[in-house]
Parts: structure tokens; C-alpha cells; sequence
């Protein structure tokens, strides 16, 4: 592995041709040998909740080998569109002249399919769509090629260049981040990318970091927290209201004479054993699992039923059967959150004042999670926030006609610190920038 020092010259060589390059005495992080894994970024001096620690750009960026958003142009990313094999004879998919005729498409991928001569015909071909990032990376320069090879890896073509490929998929295997590219005024497509300096950040369950993403891809990275100098920077690789083995949550005592939770004896050790904290009923790691396994095929076959139905099926079964603070509880909040005011059939319009309180109430209850896991001001806080805000400025339309002014004028000033927050975490990501058209507070 790379020496810190000799990883961070790759780095800032990339960031110096992408114009993204503060000068050393501005930039607050540097790298170092990790004790959680490697090498990680560590803040040159204390940050502020909230600041830009960095900017980042893809070294190579792709399709993902994910159905749901293929097929898609090669070159401007666009599906649901009409799309014609390159008549190059590539293999791959474009949409129009222009983009079959791009010097991007031309000197990134096409030029090089071509003297492999692809079997597909005159088709295009899914499989070479899918497998284009690996192929984009032949075109890297020598030192960006130095720079893939710092990063971690999980374990007819020349065999330098199928090595090179090789370690391109390892590496995305490892630190791709699923990014978005705009393709026009109301469309983004997802995609992947290869952020060098994002991929040194490592995972802690209370990260101290955020990312977000401009329309052009650019990774923007604040801190969430007040970060001190000489503090590792993380991120987190998973959603932050999760279970996982070291953030495990408690489940119903299974004795029907008893309310209390049951917790694991080992949280670190897959295998143990859970015991009531009230009544000492032991129960065995097989039959937690058994217990999980059935909660979430209910919740699968909830999930697939009218949104409705969710609210029910929270508000009476789940309620009992898991405590406030389960993952599986806070998940199925988190879906009634989204769903509520935002699908058909479910506009605000036809909510009604209860499902609009339980909507608030579940908000809260996220929120109030999220700040006592130290997530500061994560973008799930933010996207959460913001639904808060929609949902109590319906409450206060139906009760313009029916309460005291200072009741309306105490809400209003409500709305306005939340969307206030709501700005302050999201207003530069432009995925959710749709939200903000809701934000504007009258005094009204």
C-alpha cells in the first residue's frame, strides 16, 4: 500500500487538473494511516458543523449494473428514449448523432471496442453497457492509473490492460459512490463513480461527515458535526437508521407476561444469545433470527399493499411486537414519511388530520433518533425536515379559518426555523432541489 504522503500528492494532482485544488495552507484534511481501516482523511484543524471540507470529481464515471436504470445512452446518459447501436460498430447503445460522434464516446470507449470487434452484430450489446467502466479506465493517465491502484481493493486483451480492468472493477467494487448526472430540465440517471479523495473517507456508525452531488457529478463533502483537529473524517456506508451487529436494536420480551426488551448478551457476536433485561428469559441467536425473518416478510407483504394499510400495520402489529427504537419500526416511519403527500391517491389534499399528525409525530420521532445517534445535520435529516415542514403547513391551511392569531403567528415561526435548516442541508444538492419549491413561509 502507498505511503499517506504519496497517496495525497496522486490526490492533489487530481484535484489541481479538475481546478478543485486549494492551496496547502487552506486545505483542512490530510491523510494518514488509519486505525479503522488503512488510510483515512483526518481534519488539519478543527471544523465547523456544517463547512466544506472537500470537492471531489470522478476519475471515471458509468453506467451501474443495476436493471432498474438501464438501457441508457452511453454518452449523455439518457433512457426511456429510442436507442441505435453505434454504427462504428461498438457494441454500445447511443441516442442520437451528436452522442455518436462525442470525442468523449469516440476516445473513452468506442475506438478501443472496435479493435476488439465485438460478437454483438449490428445490435448493441447490454453486457458491454454494463461492463463500460472498467473499459473507460484504459484511458486514464499514467498517474491516474497509480491512483487506482492506492485504492483498496476486494480481491483477446493484452494482459496489462485486463490486469488494469481488473483492479478498475475491485476498486468500484470497493469506493464507488452511486452519483447522479442531469440529462435534462426535469431528469437525472443514476450512475456510478470512482471519487479518489471520497474513497479514503472510512466508515464509523456516527459518521462526521455528508455527501452530496451537483448536477455535474462534483462530490461535495461538509461536516455534520463539529469535527477537531486531528479527528478522522468518516462517512457511512449504510442507512444510519439500520441494525447492524454493532448497532444492534432490542426486540419484544416474547414472554406474554411480560413488556420489557430483550438484548443481545455479546452486541458483537453474531451467534449470541438474548436475554429480557426484566424477567431473564434467555433466547437463542436461531430463534431472533427466525423472529427477524418473519417480521420482515409481514412487512414485504405490508409494503406491497395499499400505503394505507402501512399505517395500520404500524400503529397495531409492529407497535407490539418490536420497541420504539427497532430499526425495523423506524424504517417502516421513514416509508409512511415518503409515501404520505407524495404518491397518488395520498396528495396532501386527501390526508386527513390524523394521518397528517401521525405523519408529524413519525417525523419528530426520526429526527429525535437522528440527534441522539450524533448524525448532526445528515441529508436524511434534512429530506425528514423538509417533510415536516410540508406536513405542518397543511396543518396550518386547515386551521387559518378556526385559531387565535398567536397560535398561527407561534407556527409560522415554526415553519420558518425549519426551513431555514431545511436550506442549510440541502439547498446545494441538487437531487433535492425540487423540494424547495414548498419552502416559503407566509405570515398570512
Amino acid at each position: 500500500m502507498l505511503e499517506p504522503q504519496a497517496t495525497e500528492n496522486l490526490i492533489r494532482q487530481h484535484l489541481k487538473e479538475h481546478n478543485l485544488l486549494k492551496s496547502k495552507e487552506d486545505q483542512v484534511w490530510e491523510i494518514r494511516n488509519s486505525k479503522v481501516s488503512g488510510r483515512g482523511l483526518f481534519a488539519k484543524r478543527d471544523i465547523k458543523q456544517g463547512e466544506l471540507i472537500f470537492i471531489d470529481t470522478p476519475m471515471i464515471i458509468g453506467p451501474r449494473c443495476y436493471q432498474k436504470y438501464l438501457p441508457m445512452c452511453i454518452n449523455c446518459y439518457k433512457s426511456g428514449c429510442t436507442l441505435f447501436p453505434c454504427d462504428r460498430g461498438c457494441g454500445l447503445p447511443i441516442c442520437s448523432n451528436e452522442c455518436e460522434n462525442s470525442r468523449n464516446h469516440i476516445e473513452f470507449e468506442c475506438e478501443r471496442l472496435q479493435s476488439w470487434q465485438p460478437t454483438c452484430g449490428s445490435m448493441w450489446s447490454m453486457e458491454l453497457l454494463q461492463a463500460v467502466v472498467p473499459i473507460r479506465s484504459l484511458s486514464l493517465s499514467s498517474y491516474q492509473r497509480d491512483l487506482v491502484r492506492t485504492l483498496q481493493q476486494h480481491e483477446a486483451i493484452n494482459p496489462e490492460d485486463e490486469e488494469l480492468m481488473l483492479q478498475v472493477c475491485r476498486a468500484f467494487d470497493t469506493n464507488a459512490f452511486e452519483t447522479a448526472i442531469r440529462v435534462d430540465d426535469k431528469t437525472s440517471i443514476s450512475l456510478r463513480g470512482l471519487y479518489p479523495l471520497g474513497a479514503l473517507i472510512n466508515h464509523s456508525c456516527l459518521p462526521n461527515t455528508r455527501h452530496y452531488f451537483n448536477d455535474r457529478g462534483f462530490m461535495f463533502t461538509r461536516a455534520t458535526v463539529p469535527i477537531k483537529k486531528d479527528e478522522e473524517l468518516t462517512g457511512t456506508y449504510v442507512d444510519l437508521i439500520w441494525g447492524t451487529i454493532l448497532r444492534r436494536n432490542a426486540l419484544r420480551c416474547a414472554n406474554l407476561k411480560c413488556f420489557s426488551y430483550i438484548f443481545p448478551d455479546d452486541p458483537l457476536n453474531l451467534k449470541s444469545s438474548w436475554t429480557c433485561r426484566d424477567c431473564n428469559v434467555k433466547v437463542s441467536s436461531k430463534q431472533i433470527e427466525s423472529i427477524y425473518s418473519a417480521l420482515n416478510t409481514m412487512i414485504n407483504n405490508v409494503l406491497s399493499e395499499p400505503p394505507r394499510n402501512l399505517l395500520e400495520f404500524i400503529e397495531g402489529e409492529l407497535k407490539i411486537l418490536v420497541p420504539p427504537v427497532n430499526h425495523l419500526l423506524l424504517d417502516m416511519k421513514f416509508h409512511a414519511v415518503s409515501f404520505f403527500g407524495r404518491t397518488e391517491e395520498l396528495e396532501w389534499k386527501n390526508l386527513s388530520d390524523k394521518e397528517l399528525e401521525l405523519k408529524a409525530q413519525y417525523c419528530n420521532d426520526l429526527i429525535k433518533i437522528l440527534d441522539q445517534l450524533g448524525c448532526g445535520d445528515c441529508q436524511k435529516k434534512g429530506l425528514i425536515l423538509n417533510e415536516l415542514y410540508c406536513t405542518k403547513k397543511e396543518q396550518l391551511s386547515r386551521k387559518v379559518n378556526s385559531d387565535k392569531e398567536e397560535i398561527k403567528l407561534k407556527i409560522n415561526k415554526e415553519l420558518t426555523e425549519i426551513a431555514d435548516k431545511v436550506k442549510e442541508i440541502l439547498e446545494c444538492d441538487f437531487e433535492a432541489a425540487d423540494n424547495f419549491k414548498n419552502l416559503n413561509v407566509s405570515n398570512d
